[in-house]
């Protein structure tokens, strides 16, 4: 009973517990297990009973007996744990979780990334000097215009590091497949946002048209010039 949902007087079955988590975490990418497996063939997500807050150990009988109504499911890159009412509560990538990690390469290894960097406060300036590679025997494309970047990269293992025009590290994607559109509003940290694009945007934004980028979703928050 403890995966019981009082609200839909049921157990959600695992194929919509995996559908709920595929959308939320791949949004306007996958619409659900079946699109999923057009690139993951061979993979299948997993439903497990949610364990603990950290989803990578705890005592499962306990968790139980508490009558904690929570699952998570295993998905390529991610874990999502959802309520047994169908809610999503959080997720995590699989570098930040071990029960998942590494992630899953589809049948296809591919990482596109189109994004812009900036100077960071007081003004977030753009910049326009920096260097985008790929690193760690990875090969692919790069192109830079202005502030924006856009790289491709068929390798089995991609890593691409984004650096300052003195060589210093500034950002490094790895362990990370498919599409992404990225933000890095203070070259002198490491931080970044990141969100996943279906490859139909980033064929658009890949040339980082200024018409384009004026589209793209907000993933950089109120300073991000995009």
């Amino acid at each position: 009973m403890t995966g019981f949902s009082w609200t839909r007087l049921r157990r959600l079955s695992d194929d919509e517990l995996i559908d709920v988590a595929i959308r939320y975490k791949y949004p306007d990418v996958y619409s659900g297990i079946g699109a999923l497996g057009v690139d993951y063939p061979s993979f299948k997500p997993e439903v497990h009973y949610w364990e603990d807050l950290t989803g990578e150990a705890g005592n499962l009988f306990w968790s139980k007996f508490l009558g904690v109504k929570r699952f998570q499911v295993r998905l390529p890159d991610a874990v999502v744990v959802i309520s047994s009412n169908g809610f999503v509560r959080l997720s995590r990538r699989c570098g930040e979780n071990s029960w998942c990690s590494p992630a899953v390469a589809p049948d296809r290894p591919v990482l596109g990334i189109v994004g812009t960097v900036q100077g960071g406060p007081p003004d977030y300036e753009v910049v326009t000097e920096f260097l985008v590679r790929w690193s760690e025997g990875s090969e692919g494309s790069v192109l830079i215009s202005g502030h924006c970047f856009a790289a491709l990269s068929h390798s089995q293992k991609p890593t691409l590091r984004i650096s300052s025009v003195r060589n210093e590290d500034v950002v490094t994607i790895r362990d990370q497949y498919g599409y992404y559109l990225v933000s890095i509003k203070d070259v002198r940290r490491a931080g970044y946002g990141m969100l996943k694009i279906s490859e139909e945007e980033f064929r658009r934004s890949q040339t980082c048209d200024k018409a384009v980028r004026a589209e793209w979703p907000n993933v950089g928050g109120a300073s991000w010039k995009r």
